[in-house]
């Protein structure tokens, strides 16, 4: 028992999993691994006090059966003077309206329900029962599926709030445990039914292995979880640092889309490029759960075609290759306009780079050089150019876009900071109503840094201060004062880029 004690609440405090203080739920239902997670937080809570409060799951499948284990849930807890809720749950309703097993049923009402009552108690943590064996038998679900790296890698001992104390320890040793401590617990008889995959797992293919392979089947598989857990770390870490080089995101908040800068992508390991693509489509679909390697394999191949050339994806995804990018969104957001129904067009602008967008800004151009500042450039920025701008790189805090007004939108007007709304500003130009639509913006979020054709915003000039300098110019198409340089008329610009053919 002490032995079992003192590694769970290593585990616990290892991971930071429960400060003093903190409101805990725990999922309770009934069986031995949740009994045991119960005693174990009953005990841990002299050691660090904290709140605790139970919720057990009837799921409504084993009628009579189902609401013993409820009342057993319920009587411990009075005994042992802890809250307790029951929640009733639909899983075979859930089940065949959304075309899902009574596993993964039963599991998404159980989260649902746990994670309702942690908003509403306002829980800092929500403890589950997973175990050692719960591990393994995760681990060879997921491969034989054909899971990546991150299935490899099972179950997480903390996942957002929810935490795992029981994870490293053996089913095996929390029965004992229960024994010794003269604790009893329900069995389940779902658990013994063979027509569940999990259960064939636990029942048939582990045990075989163990007896077949080696006694410690189970405890190694997870121990080879732990460490791919490690790499799938280091790995997100490095994605996440190439992200912020290769990776701009656009649109809409309801509708937004990723554009993949070509140049520094096509640098990294391949390894890091797939994980970037998934990144990529991450950001404009609810999920990978549809895209796999195929998928993956057909943006891989995209990435190195003509510029025009474009593949749909599940989910209503589409990517695009442009000039020097990879645009991925939804389908009806890649026309550049706010599917939403706003009318609003936004380009992401690489840096450095130069991008020839289509559909509402076709025939425009727009390059970026970024330079330091240096003495001998002082001069270009005090020379005044209608369509080329010297922007402080420094003041930039999101991606640079290319797009039409939004509500919100601002300038800085002065040196102490002082700000006007883009519309008041336009009012005072005294741009036409119905043209103020059609001026080309750069923009930072809701900052807008250049109204092109006329100023730049106070906060985005160019100091003594600044240490990397922005040179922006655009060209061609309609630019707002219905004035255009001479050397980049429409056509002009789409030889220049050769992206459509």
């Amino acid at each position: 028992m002490e032995e079992l004690l003192r590694n769970v609440f290593h585990t616990i405090e290892e991971y930071h999993m429960i400060e003093p203080g903190m409101r805990v739920i725990a999922g309770v239902s009934g069986g031995a691994d949740s009994v045991c997670l119960l005693d174990v937080l009953r005990q841990y809570r002299r050691k660090a006090p904290f709140e605790l409060f139970v919720v057990h799951v009837e799921h409504g499948l084993r009628g009579q059966e189902s609401r013993k284990d409820a009342a057993f849930v319920q009587e411990l807890c009075e005994e042992w003077e802890i809250p307790c809720r029951v929640a009733a749950a639909l899983v075979s309703r859930k089940a065949e309206k959304e075309g899902l097993s009574i596993e993964e049923a039963a599991r998404e009402e159980r989260y649902r329900i746990f994670e309702e009552t942690g908003r509403e108690w306002n829980a800092d943590r929500i403890a589950v029962a997973h175990n050692r064996n719960d591990q393994a038998e995760t681990v060879l679900w997921n491969l034989a599926r054909g899971s990546g790296l991150k299935g490899l890698g099972g179950i997480r001992p903390v996942q957002g709030r929810r935490i795992r104390p029981l994870l490293f320890t053996d089913r095996a040793d929390i029965e004992d445990y229960l024994r010794k401590a003269g604790l009893t617990w329900r069995m389940d008889r779902t658990n013994l039914e063979t027509e569940y995959t999990r259960n064939r797992i636990r029942l048939s293919l582990l045990p075989q292995m163990e007896k077949d392979l080696n006694p410690q089947a189970a405890e190694h598989i997870a121990g080879a979880a732990d460490r791919l857990r490690g790499v799938q770390d280091y790995i997100d870490r490095v994605t996440k640092e190439a992200a912020a080089r290769c990776i701009l995101v656009c649109g809409s908040s309801a509708r937004p889309s990723a554009v993949i800068q070509l140049e520094p992508y096509k640098k990294e390991d391949r390894l890091i490029r797939q994980e970037l693509l998934k990144c990529a489509v991450e950001v404009c679909a609810d999920g990978l759960k549809d895209i796999g390697a195929v998928h993956l394999h057909m943006l891989e191949r995209l990435a190195d075609m003509d510029c025009g050339k474009r593949c749909d994806l599940p989910g209503g995804i589409c990517a695009v290759r442009e000039q020097g990018i990879l645009r991925i969104g939804r389908k009806d957001s890649l026309t550049g306009t706010d599917a939403a129904g706003g009318g609003y067009a936004a380009v992401a602008i690489p840096v450095p780079g130069k991008i020839c967008p289509a559909g509402i800004f076709d025939g425009i151009s727009v390059t970026t050089e970024r330079m330091p500042n240096a003495p001998e450039l002082k001069k270009y920025f005090l020379e005044e150019k209608k369509y080329t701008k010297w922007i402080s790189y420094d003041t930039i805090k999101n991606n640079l876009l290319l797009r039409n007004r939004r509500p919100g939108d601002y300038l800085v007007v002065n040196a102490q900071g002082g700000t006007k709304k883009l519309k008041e500003y336009l009012i005072e130009q005294k741009i036409p109503r119905d043209m103020r639509d059609q001026v080309l913006l750069l923009a930072d979020g809701s900052h807008i840094l250049w109204v092109i054709g006329w100023r730049i915003s106070e906060a985005a000039k160019v100091t003594d201060e600044t240490r990397q300098v922005l040179k922006v110019t655009c060209r061609g198409g309609r630019l707002p004062a219905g004035e255009r340089e001479h050397t980049a008329g429409a056509k002009a610009c789409r030889d220049r880029c050769d992206e459509y053919t």
